[in-house]
Formats: structure tokens, C-alpha cells, sequence
């Protein structure tokens, strides 16, 4: 590799970091939606690899998260900078042992499945006061 060829590649990494760390990123969009059997968490963030999105269940809670990490072949260094962070606590009604998460098409998606014990549901009407 030529010497200009490399610095170019370590600038636009240092370009990126340092964007990342004076305020500008990509925006993690995170969807919840309701299946049958399941509750599915998509998440996206354009630009943003596979290897960053992180989902980690710790006790009752659900943590998802990005990193964006950078390393300094010249430096020997490696720094991580985090982008997104939610942690969610995760309810009765959901199997804690059997949460997935795949990686498809640009997008992480995180199945939490129900569990099979029945659970009675009803919507409380809201009254108008006024």
C-alpha cells in the first residue's frame, strides 16, 4: 500500500470518529411492533455495520446499543464511541431465555417471544373531565 493510500484510509476513519464525537451520527431508529406470538424490535441506522449493533440481556433488562470503534493501526490503540443506548425492562409476558436477534437486510431485529402462560389483557377507557 502506498504510503498517501494509507494516510487517506486513516483520515476517513478520523474524519468519522471525530464527527461522531463533536455531535454528528447517525440517527438509530428503533420500531416495536406486536405479532402473534412475539414482540419484534427492528433497528437501523444508515451507515451503520452489522458488528456494531450489540443486544444484551442482563436480570429483567434488555439493552440495546451501537458502537462506532475505530482502530489505529499506527497507534496500536482502539476506541469505542457509543451512538445509540435503550434499555428496556423487559416484562412478565415475555420468555427472557428465548430472545433472538438476526441481522437482515441492513436492519437488527430482535424477537421476544410470549411466553405460553396466558395473560388477561383490557383497555382502560379514559375519562373526559371536562
Amino acid at each position: 500500500m502506498r504510503t498517501v493510500d494509507h494516510v487517506f484510509k486513516g483520515t476517513g476513519g478520523q474524519i468519522d470518529l471525530l464527527n461522531t464525537l463533536y455531535g454528528g451520527s447517525s440517527l438509530t431508529e428503533m420500531k416495536v411492533k406486536r405479532e402473534d406470538d412475539r414482540l419484534v424490535i427492528r433497528l437501523s441506522a444508515p451507515g451503520v455495520s452489522a458488528n456494531s449493533f450489540n443486544v444484551l440481556v442482563e436480570g429483567n433488562k434488555l439493552v440495546l446499543y451501537t458502537l462506532l470503534v475505530h482502530d489505529s493501526e499506527s497507534a496500536g490503540q482502539r476506541l469505542a464511541v457509543p451512538m445509540f443506548l435503550k434499555v428496556i425492562d423487559i416484562p412478565d409476558f415475555i420468555d427472557a431465555e428465548h430472545i433472538e436477534a438476526e441481522h437482515e437486510y441492513g436492519q437488527v431485529t430482535v424477537n421476544l417471544p410470549f411466553n405460553d402462560e396466558e395473560h388477561e389483557y383490557r383497555n382502560i377507557d379514559i375519562k373526559n373531565l371536562f
